[in-house]
């Protein structure tokens, strides 16, 4: 039975109508010349009326099969092959009472499982295991492709702590960890997941640790808990005692293991990352899926174009000319490009990108991730995925994204929109130094790029409010020359793009808001004192030195540093401006 996957496009065939009106009026005007001018036009000019209709419906039946195809009509079924590729993930989950803590709401407990749940829906073909530990570890699960079980298990951990001893043993955690990655068919990469407020009562951590570096495994710490704490009561007597997450014990782990310590609200980001590294084979097998059918309609839609080329209305033939022969093979060939490229994940990217515009960002996500199982290497289904993880606010995933389609890219058109899109994320997670350098980095490659431009005078002004009000004994070429890194990436292209960008004003994936900067005002008080405003000048006039130095030594070309390195020193020489004192010496400074 035929069904059609987007039927609002049969609406397309409205444009029937004007066609078939504009054909009627050309016969009935044609008519109207035969009586005005005596005779049938096929005798007086050597033209077939029935030629004339052919032409029609060729060009009226070309519309009709565009219109269907743009539905995409859909029949019969096909098994489509599946690869599960990934890597091994051990998910050790603290559940010792400290975990009870309200200092993350609901509870630390509660907000780690939603938490470790939003990692597991993400994830793409890897194998996951679960342990759970508090005074002694437990193997929960053994490592498997089935994440709806693992995901059920962690829902209920916090119920099962009668399972293990009272207190807290990260390092008996991660050993159970490493003996569940033990297997005989280990993939290329290992990772360990820990999820804890970090306090450690007992075990030997440094031991698991050199056993982790000697197995090349990555540690990835998630911290459940916060600086603050929270109170936890104490077995027996009825009192309290405060527990805080041990953030030293928790980067020390990452760090000695090649990790990282993530707070709890990002640890869904992992999955992304987890996506970058080496991945393994782990099963292959076939799923029934729908077949699409729409380039053949497209195929013969062209066809018809092509037959409406070529049949001409006069009754004598004539020579076929170059430019007919030429149109023909480009339709034909046309033709056979649009039945190769029906590949499901362009249907993917394609139902991405209406998502998107529609600001479904929800349903776009999952598209661009079923596109990126699909070519997990392509730089613009990464861009795609990038743009929607920012529109939900998911900046720290939007930034690994964007990362890969930049490191990806060798279309430099997508490597501008990538990088700028860095430059976008990092505003938003308030990494202002990163957005700086991606917005300078987009300009050294393309100077008239005025959103990138009016971007980094947000960012700028922003770093500039957090600058101290004590200006710098004295700004030197070398100060300015250690300001601020490269973001590296190297580039290229693929599937289609969800729309173009907007306005620097507009909440898109890459364009910051103009009002999310503060303010914009300059510091204010009594002026300065006589000898303060010696020194200042004296600073002023060895920033600007410092600029005009380095101004000097900037050969033809400048590269990302050295400009970082200017900037940097302009900013310094703003700064001591701004703190000027008035001639009066005494009164507030203008605002800015």
């Amino acid at each position: 039975m035929i069904s059609f996957a987007s039927p609002v496009a049969l609406l397309a065939l409205l444009a029937l109508l004007p066609v078939a009106g504009a054909a009627a009026y050309a016969t009935a005007r044609g008519r109207a010349a035969d009586s005005a001018l005596g005779g049938n036009e096929a005798l007086r000019r050597g033209r077939s009326m029935s030629r004339r209709h052919l032409r029609t419906a060729l060009l009226l039946g070309a519309v009709v099969l565009i219109a269907v195809a743009m539905a995409r009509p859909r029949w019969g079924t096909a098994d489509m092959p599946v690869t599960r590729q990934g890597i091994d993930v051990a998910i050790a989950l603290d559940i010792s009472r400290s975990m009870t803590g309200t200092d993350i709401a609901p509870t630390r407990a509660e907000a780690a499982a939603s938490g470790i749940g939003d990692l597991l829906e993400h994830l793409r073909g890897d194998r996951v295991g679960l342990v759970t530990f508090a005074g002694g570890a437990f193997e929960r699960s053994p490592l498997t492709l089935d994440l709806d079980v693992v995901a059920q298990l962690v829902r209920r951990a916090q119920g099962e702590t009668a399972l293990v001893r009272p207190g807290t043993d990260v390092g008996g955690a991660l050993e159970t960890a490493m003996a569940l990655l033990d297997v005989d068919d280990p993939a290329a990469t290992q990772v360990i997941v820990l999820v804890s407020d970090g306090e450690t009562l007992e075990g030997d951590i440094e031991a698991a640790l050199r056993q982790a570096q000697v197995r090349e495994i990555a540690i990835y710490t998630v911290a459940a808990a916060t600086d603050d704490g929270a109170d936890i009561p104490v077995d027996g007597g009825g009192g309290t005692t405060l527990s805080r997450l041990d953030r030293e014990t928790l980067d020390h782990i990452a760090r000695e293991t090649g990790g990282e310590l993530r707070a709890l609200r990002t640890v869904a980001g992992l999955a992304v990352q987890f996506a970058r590294l080496g991945q393994s084979e782990f099963a292959r097998g076939e799923r029934s899926a729908p077949v699409e059918r729409f380039q053949w309609f497209l195929a013969a839609a062209l066809v018809l174009l092509l037959a409406h080329a070529l049949v001409a209305e006069g009754i004598r033939p004539r020579p076929l000319r170059l430019g007919r022969i030429a149109l023909g093979a480009t339709a034909l060939l046309a033709g056979l490009l649009l039945v190769a490229c029906g590949s499901e994940g362009y249907r993917h990217v394609s139902d991405g990108n209406e998502a998107y515009d529609a600001g479904q960002y929800e349903q776009a996500l999952t598209e661009y991730r079923a596109a990126t199982d699909i070519a997990p290497h392509d730089p613009a289904i990464a861009y795609n995925l990038g743009n929607a993880l920012h529109r939900l606010g998911r900046f720290e995933e939007a930034t690994a994204a964007s990362k890969q389609a930049a490191a990806a890219a060798e279309d430099g058109d997508l490597l501008l929109r990538a990088t700028y899109a860095l430059g976008s994320h990092a505003f938003r997670r308030d990494a202002l130094e990163d957005a700086r350098d991606a917005f300078v980095s987009v300009l050294l490659r393309d100077p008239g790029d005025d959103d990138a431009r009016h971007n980094l005078e947000l960012v700028l002004r922003r770093l500039l409010a957090m600058e101290p009000e004590t200006p710098p004994a004295a700004a030197s070429p070398e100060d300015g020359a250690a300001a601020g890194d490269a973001n590296g990436a190297s580039g290229g292209g693929g599937a289609s793009l969800p729309g173009g960008e907007e306005d620097a004003g507009a909440a898109t994936a890459g364009r910051p808001q103009a009002d999310d900067v503060a303010g914009g005002t300059g510091p204010e008080g009594a002026g300065p004192g006589e000898a303060d405003a010696v020194s200042r000048e004296e600073a002023l006039a060895a920033a600007q030195q410092a600029l005009l130095t380095e101004l000097e030594q900037l050969g033809e070309a400048a590269t990302l540093e050295e400009a970082l390195a200017i900037l940097d020193l302009v900013r310094r020489a703003n700064v001591l401006e701004l703190l000027k004192p008035e001639p009066s010496g005494t009164g507030p400074l203008p605002p800015r």
